[in-house]
């Protein structure tokens, strides 16, 4: 008898991303990772009338609703250059552009012009007179994009952009009429980015350096250039701060979290530089790793927490001021994990991405006056609901780090399948090992892709048989900023976590201690590849998906390519640039002890990949091919040309999760 999922059910599996509301609150919308990319998910504001937009040639890159003078009026770009407008009344298309691709699309104020990154250029249609102008001023450059890029002022005159120059990234303000550059940052040590105008006219800007030790968030007079820093942050073991402030409906204030007091709290911060802090406790105030607070009205932010358990993430509302300033009312406790927050234009219903132990992904829309405990409407729905088993509940379990440290991890265990008896002995064991490092896996499905594959996967492993545990390594977001600095405080203990996880399973009395394997994507795929060749008896299997080798290679090419080098924490890490400390290099870097992995390694890679460059799998290959005669491990490997970090097509996913398993099968 076959086991009751296929790889297909697997894939079946959808993923929303954030939601956004049309400015007049009738319809929401997010983007749904189908099987090649995305489409665009409209539903009305009760989420019952549903129509997915599909480009007639390629997939959704973004989109972003028009303001109120176009409140149904969705503009989107698409993976092949096309730039499109799109009715949610009459679900017609309208085409703007096509060109090198169209990227950061933000409507003015008025809804008379649509500016956006054309191949990297700073472009604006104006939609009245059909005519669209590229300004003659520096370009996007390399460097991966802010998630905020371009900002109007209140009266549409002036556009705030991020752009690259003097290797670094940089903010400037561009006239409009006139296409004159008025002002910008003119840096070298530090990278400026996710500009935003305030209420009075000046516009704010985040700025980081020192090795990403400084963080500030400074506010200039385009006119004057006169200056000013509203907040400061410096932390020797690294900023952990992240994410773009957002403005308050009256331009008073800017909302953000911070971990100032050791753990990610909401604070709201106005143009005098006056911080308050709204939230305490040993929790975390944030549903992903770049997440902030979103403004419900001038008086209210919502956001996401783990104060109810540290795997899950609820949903919350602040007051900001005022006698009840502080007060925390819950807005969605239903378990599992619910982010990206989004409410209404009117206040009364929210948006959210949930997801649990028995659901995947779903984005759901429910009403404020509803009970926090209530589902919620389900506007995309699960595909696990389809299944014809269910899904295995992980168990919290906590690994003791080998420097005696708490590190929690997620054991999915095969005994409470129907196909596996409960008293087997004996078992393969597989180790997932997360990205970032800044991520968590969850209580149940992750909401973000990337992960949320990794989990269903192991959903289908137990159903064959195979122990899964998922682990939560120094590094990672949820646990407070010691958590977090822990690889900073000591390069290396989050190997050494992963090891402790491995040992782990190899303890448990009913798993077989000889066949346990590693697999990682990112930056789980580096631990894979680290820990096959320091502690080559540890593992006996290793899945690299995008992982680094070559720790020099990978600086070198993300300095130029991924982020500018004052932000850079490899260097602060390490000890200094490499020439500096050679030695912590070697030792930060896998393919110093590829020559002495001796269990079988699977490798996979894009040529595509924009956060891990491809030739880090040269690396591995060509250390690997000298092992040629020395071993009797099996080494594979397979490019996959223009995929991307995380494979894009259906079929990449494929035949790599068909590899893998059959790997695991041979090998365990």
């Amino acid at each position: 008898m076959s086991p009751p999922l296929t790889i297909d059910d697997v894939l079946d599996v959808e993923y929303p991303d954030a939601p956004a509301w049309s400015a007049d609150g009738r319809f929401v919308a997010a983007p749904v990772y189908e099987d090649d990319g995305r489409a665009l998910l409209l539903a009305d504001a009760a989420g019952d009338d549903r129509w997915r937009f599909r480009p007639a040639d390629g997939h959704v890159a973004e989109f972003a609703w028009g303001p109120d003078s176009r409140p149904v009026t969705v503009a989107v770009a698409t993976d092949e250059g096309e730039t499109l407008l799109v009715s949610a009344d009459d679900r017609t298309t309208t085409r703007l552009a096509v060109g090198g691709g169209a990227s950061a699309l933000t409507w003015s104020n008025d809804g008379d012009r649509l500016g956006w990154y054309d191949d990297g250029r700073l472009t604006v249609r104006d939609l009245a007179a059909g005519e669209t102008r590229t300004f003659d001023v520096p370009d996007e450059g390399p460097y991966l994009a802010d998630s905020r890029m371009l900002a109007w002022c209140d009266d549409d005159e002036l556009l705030a952009y991020r752009f690259s120059d003097r290797e670094t990234t940089q903010v400037g303000v561009v006239d409009v009429a006139s296409g004159e550059l008025v002002w910008r940052t003119d840096e070298r040590d530090a990278a400026s980015g996710s500009p935003v105008w305030l209420g009075d006219g000046r516009l704010v800007y985040d700025r980081q350096g020192g090795y990403s030790t400084v963080r500030e968030l400074v506010a200039v007079d385009p006119e004057t250039a006169e200056r000013s820093v509203l907040f400061r942050e410096e932390d020797d073991l690294g900023i952990v701060s992240r994410g773009a402030p957002r403005v308050s409906p009256d331009g008073a204030r800017l909302a953000l979290a911070l971990p100032l007091d050791g753990w990610d709290h909401v604070y709201t911060l106005d143009g005098d530089g006056d911080l308050t802090q709204l939230t305490d406790g040993r929790f975390e105030d944030r549903g992903v790793a770049d997440s902030v607070p979103r403004w419900l009205d001038d008086d209210r932010l919502v956001f996401a927490s783990n104060r109810n358990d540290d795997g899950q993430r609820h949903l919350f509302a602040v007051r900001t001021r005022g006698d009840r300033r502080g007060e925390v009312e819950p807005l969605v406790e239903t378990a599992g994990s619910n982010v990206h927050p989004r409410p209404s234009p009117d206040g009364e219903r929210l948006a959210y991405v949930h997801a649990d132990r028995e659901r995947s992904p779903e984005l759901r829309v429910r009403s404020l006056d509803d009970d926090p405990s209530a589902a919620g409407t389900s506007v995309t729905g699960s595909a696990v609901a389809d299944w014809s088993v269910d899904p295995v509940d992980p168990d919290l379990v906590t690994v003791e780090g080998r420097d005696g440290t708490e590190i929690p991890a997620y054991l999915v265990d095969p005994r409470e399948t129907d196909g596996v008896a409960d008293d087997a002995t004996d078992l393969p064991a597989v180790l997932w090992v997360h990205g970032g490092p800044m991520r968590q896996m969850r209580d149940g499905w992750h909401p973000g892709r990337g992960y949320g594959i990794a989990y269903t996967v192991h959903q289908y492993l137990a159903h064959r048989g195979y122990v899964g545990l998922c682990v939560n390594y120094r590094g990672g977001i949820g646990y407070g900023k010691e958590f977090r600095q822990g690889i900073d405080r000591d390069p290396g203990s989050e190997m050494d976590d992963v090891a402790a996880a491995g040992e782990y399973l190899r303890s448990l009395d009913w798993v077989d201690e000889d066949a346990v394997a590693v697999w990682g994507l990112s930056y789980g795929g580096y631990a894979t590849l680290d820990l096959l060749g320091s502690e080559p008896d540890l593992f006996a299997l290793g899945v690299n998906l995008a992982g680094v080798a070559d720790r020099r290679v990978y600086e070198s090419w993300a300095t130029d390519e991924k982020y500018p080098a004052p932000v850079s924490g490899l260097p602060r890490r390490l000890g200094g640039q490499p020439w500096e400390t050679p030695e912590a290099w070697d030792e930060a870097s896998p393919a110093t002890d590829l020559q002495q992995v001796d269990a079988p390694l699977y490798n996979f890679h894009g040529t595509g990949d924009r956060y891990v460059n491809f030739e880090q799998l040269d690396v591995v290959v060509d250390e690997l091919l000298e092992r040629d005669g020395e071993t009797d491990a099996t080494f594979e490997w397979e490019y996959y040309p223009g995929e991307n970090h995380v494979f894009s097509n259906r079929r990449t996913w494929e035949r790599t999760l068909r590899t893998i398993e059959a790997a695991f099968e041979r090998h365990l």
